[in-house]
């Protein structure tokens, strides 16, 4: 649905603005997880020591917040460089991410963060992707099944003469503490699997991809899809559940999220109408296939472009962030979190729950947004055209 969001009042606090010079980290854009006793944990593309990203925790002692750096990339072969993706957390207190470059060949790794004895933090690639078996990933978070396999997606790429596809791929830990590597699925040149996959309960992969789909669609590569890998006998089962026509939605880029009863909720960087914003929807599952509800479009005058990542509260009400707005007579605004309502008569409202201060510079959310343990407060990245290497920030709806 069109139409200007209303306003609900929400308290906003800036908890860590990362140091101009990068020491502790900068740009970060894979955003925020949480353990059990609160603390924060997330990745910054670049800063640390190296310059080359880095992986930090925030803790909540006496009413401050302090961040702890637990570790820099080195920019070289060894561990990987450019961290854009957010962190998995396992049971035993390890973190697992990707860096979108570096590693043995350039291609980038993913890798695995350790806590040692010695309270410091003991990092291992635990696979350097060839451009053979995949590349370039970026923004896309790993997640794990209940026997400690990973699953992660590479956008993949072409340069100059050289081509990798975007893949699905499965990391199993060996006994030996190594993990082999499997790809699931390899897309076409032309798929571009930005965002990370999500399983349901049946133990199906879901994700989409920005382009693929009619090639009349979207300048000719396809507005995106929608898919599901299925576990097999003896390989993982593709199959396309949704492709975008501009006109229910461009470009998915964020992850989806899955609801208990099986829906699907996601965004797309674009199309939904003429003012190309994007758009916010629902897939349900049905006997026959799935039921498309567009939650709301994006990008009237006054209204949100390009929304990110959603999450949901306990009663399903849908929130996310926009980096940029408009005002009425469609100059560029600043950016805002905001909730999608859920009606009796089955329609959603938008509504504004905070609009960051308009500046001198656009305050730009770049992130998923997640709750802290008590679901009361939702936490989310700032890029850097707020402050040099950007901030966190927490808000109470």
């Amino acid at each position: 649905m069109l139409g200007v969001p209303g306003t609900v009042a929400a308290s906003e606090r800036i908890i860590l603005t990362f140091p101009a010079d990068g020491s502790g980290g900068s740009t970060p854009t894979g955003g925020l997880i949480s353990d059990a006793s609160g603390n924060l944990y997330g990745t910054t593309a670049s800063g640390g020591t190296y310059q080359c990203g880095a992986v930090f925790k925030l803790s909540l002692k006496n009413a401050t917040w302090t961040e702890d750096l637990l570790y820099s990339f080195k920019c070289g072969p060894a561990d990987g460089s450019d961290p854009e993706s957010a962190l998995l957390l396992d049971s035993a207190g390890n973190l697992y991410g990707t860096t979108a470059i570096g590693g043995s060949t350039g291609n980038g790794t993913v890798f695995k963060l350790s806590p040692d004895a010695a309270g410091g933090w003991a990092e291992t690639v635990l696979h350097a992707f060839k451009g053979t078996d995949g590349g370039l990933p970026t923004l896309a978070p790993l997640v794990a099944d209940a026997q400690g396999n990973l699953y992660g997606v590479t956008q993949g790429y072409c340069y100059r003469a050289t081509c990798a596809n975007g893949t699905v791929f499965e990391l199993s830990p060996r006994n030996n503490g190594s993990y082999g590597f499997k790809v699931l699925h390899s897309f076409g040149h032309v798929g571009l699997p930005d965002a990370g996959v999500i399983f349901d309960k049946a133990g199906n992969l879901y994700g989409t991809t920005t382009s693929e789909g009619s090639s009349t669609d979207c300048f000719g590569t396809g507005c995106g899809t929608i898919y599901r890998l299925s576990p097999g006998a003896k390989a993982w089962i593709f199959s396309t559940i949704h492709t975008f026509t501009y006109s229910d939605g461009a470009y998915p880029m964020g992850s989806l999220i899955m609801d208990n009863t099986g829906n699907l909720f996601g965004t797309t960087g674009g199309g939904g109408s003429t003012y190309n914003g994007g758009v916010a929807f629902k897939r349900s599952p049905t006997m026959t296939g799935w039921k498309e509800t567009l939650l709301h479009v994006f990008g009237t005058p006054g209204d949100g472009q390009e929304p990110s990542s959603l999450v949901l509260d306990a009663s399903g009400n849908v929130f996310g962030s926009v980096p940029l707005s408009t005002d009425a007579n469609y100059n560029l605004r600043n950016g805002y979190v905001f909730k999608l309502s859920h009606h009796a008569n089955a329609t959603w409202s938008e509504s504004v729950v905070y609009r960051f201060p308009q500046g001198n510079s656009t305050p730009f959310p770049n992130s998923n947004l997640i709750w802290n343990k008590g679901r009361t407060l939702l936490f989310g990245t700032i890029g850097p055209y707020t402050d040099p290497a950007g901030a966190i920030y927490r808000l109470t709806p």
